[in-house]
Formats: structure tokens, C-alpha cells, sequence
């Protein structure tokens, strides 16, 4: 099916948006996979609130000059899916590159972080690192350790004190 110009326009500024709005873009290569593969990606992603997007690769470079990114020509001369993470940097690298043990036929070909263009070991390091969720849980255990050891520090002496009296009651009794 044939895209009217207006059409075209229209997933040109829809592309224009989600790269303003995202922190993060993976670019992937989705040739060979077959559709219910693609659809069990698609789920994971929207489960986390990531967007998955086929767009032609000539509208995807109007798009990226429009926003004024410079990028690789090479990169989006293959068939190229989006994944969009407008939330999270570390969330869409880290599902995709656990999507891609599963499904060894897709390729990550490269990236966008926060608005500059990015190779495969980046993301393959983001995808490494631990989410935000995580790092604010290990923050907060961080920061409860000493209070916890504090508390504990009191208790003792207060245990101490109780177990004493308790053996001196019962030396007089």
C-alpha cells in the first residue's frame, strides 16, 4: 500500500516528536524475524511504556535532519525498526539485548542518547547497567545501613541493661 504525501508528512512529524521527546533510541535490524516474534517484542516494550515503530528509512532521515541530528547514512541503508524510551535510558537497551537471546536474528545496528548517535557497545553497556528502580533501591539501603546498625547499637546496650536486672532479680528472689 502506497503512503499519500499527508501520510508521509504525518509519520515525519510523529518520528520529529518521539525524538524530541526520548532519551533513548535503538535502532534495529528486524529482517528474518518472523511476525510473532516481532508482536512478543512489542508487548515486552509497551509493557515497560517503550514505543516500537517500522518507519520507512528515508522519512526516519527527514525526521533526524529536521531535529538537526547528524547521523551514519550507512546505518539506515537496512530495514530498521525504532524502539523509543522517553522515560528511561537504561529499560529499552536492556529488553531489547534480553529479546535478542531469544531471538538471534535481530541486530542492534546502533542508537540515539539523548540526541546523539551511539554505537553498539554503548548500548550494550547501558543494557548491562542496573534500572533506575534498582539504583534507587541500593541508594536507599545505602543510606537506611547506618540508622539500621545505629538502632541495633542501642538495642543492644538496652538488652544488656534489661538482662541484668533480670539476673539480679532473680539472685535476690
Amino acid at each position: 500500500m502506497k503512503l499519500t504525501r499527508e501520510q508521509k508528512e504525518q509519520l515525519v512529524e510523529k518520528a520529529v516528536k518521539d525524538l524530541d521527546q526520548a532519551k533513548s533510541v535503538i535502532l534495529v535490524n528486524y529482517q528474518g524475524l518472523r511476525v510473532n516474534e516481532i508482536q512478543e517484542l512489542k508487548k515486552k516494550l509497551r509493557e515497560q511504556g517503550i514505543g516500537f515503530q517500522v518507519i520507512k528509512n528515508t522519512l526516519f532521515k527527514i525526521a533526524l535532519k529536521k531535529e538537526g541530528i547528524s547521523f551514519d547514512e550507512k546505518l539506515l541503508d537496512q530495514p530498521v525498526a525504532i524502539v523509543w524510551g522517553a522515560q528511561d535510558e537504561v529499560v529499552p537497551a536492556k529488553i531489547t539485548f534480553e529479546f535478542k537471546k531469544e531471538a538471534e536474528k535481530l541486530e542492534i545496528i546502533g542508537g540515539l542518547i539523548n540526541r546523539d548517535f551511539v554505537d553498539v557497545s554503548l548500548i550494550k553497556q547501558l543494557a548491562a547497567l542496573p534500572s533506575r528502580d534498582e539504583l534507587y533501591a541500593r541508594l536507599i539501603g545505602s543510606l537506611n545501613a547506618p540508622m539500621h546498625r545505629l538502632v541495633n547499637v542501642l538495642q543492644g546496650n538496652l538488652r544488656s541493661l534489661v538482662y541484668i536486672l533480670k539476673q539480679y532479680q532473680e539472685q535476690k528472689a
